[in-house]
């Protein structure tokens, strides 16, 4: 039996700056550029597109 249902829906991670081109190519994308901090960036990715592929 294929479950097709998750309990959450995002995934949010405090990125380090140097970690930042790993998610992207993991497609995570920057939530926004106001939440700049100086060592870390708030990134999240939608498990929507998981179950679109």
């Amino acid at each position: 039996m294929e479950h097709t249902h998750s309990a959450f829906r995002y995934l949010t991670v405090d990125a380090y700056h140097s970690a930042i081109p790993f998610y992207e190519k993991n497609g995570f994308r920057q939530l926004t550029q106001k939440e700049a901090d100086e060592h870390t960036r708030l990134m999240f990715f939608d498990m929507m597109e998981i179950s679109s592929k």
